[in-house]
């Protein structure tokens, strides 16, 4: 599917988004994933939709940068789908796991308890942490500099 394919389905839409906007997705994915393990020596469920969070916001950051935003219902699983289309081909089953990460998700917040495992938590935060990182090296240079200060 292609960015077209996603406009003329009105799952996303064309937005100017500020630096200062993109940066504070990035901060709070950035700072999601950064306390997840903390989090999951107490709730592994809990620590999971808080990963899942910084991996969402990673996601809408490049998003944002790409100069688009979802729209409609299904925000999350929009999202995704423009990552599908606008990554290169090498990162389509990394956009296959943030679908599965995505449904998990939805059992664990609204269905039931305890299907998290320690391991797949540790698997989940390491890969949020390579996802954050990636996705950084798609964005303009001037985000990863203002990251990389402790001020920020």
């Amino acid at each position: 599917m292609s960015y077209e394919d996603l406009l003329r389905q009105r799952v996303i839409e064309p937005v100017e988004v500020s630096k200062k906007e993109i940066l504070e997705h990035l901060r709070l994915a950035r700072h999601d994933i950064s306390i997840s393990r903390d989090i999951a020596s107490i709730d592994l469920d809990w620590a999971f939709n808080i990963t899942y969070n910084g991996i969402l916001q990673t996601a809408l950051a490049y998003m944002c940068s790409e100069g688009y935003r979802p729209r409609g219902e299904g925000k999350h699983l929009n999202t995704f789908r423009f990552l599908k289309a606008s990554l290169p081909e090498a990162y389509k089953k990394e956009v296959d796991r943030l679908q599965k990460l995505r449904r998990k998700r939805n059992r664990a917040v609204y269905e039931t308890r305890g299907i998290i495992t320690k391991k797949e938590m540790e698997a989940v935060i390491g890969f949020a942490e390579d996802f954050f990182e990636e996705m950084l090296g798609f964005m303009p240079e001037d985000y990863k500099g203002v990251l990389q200060r402790k001020d920020e």
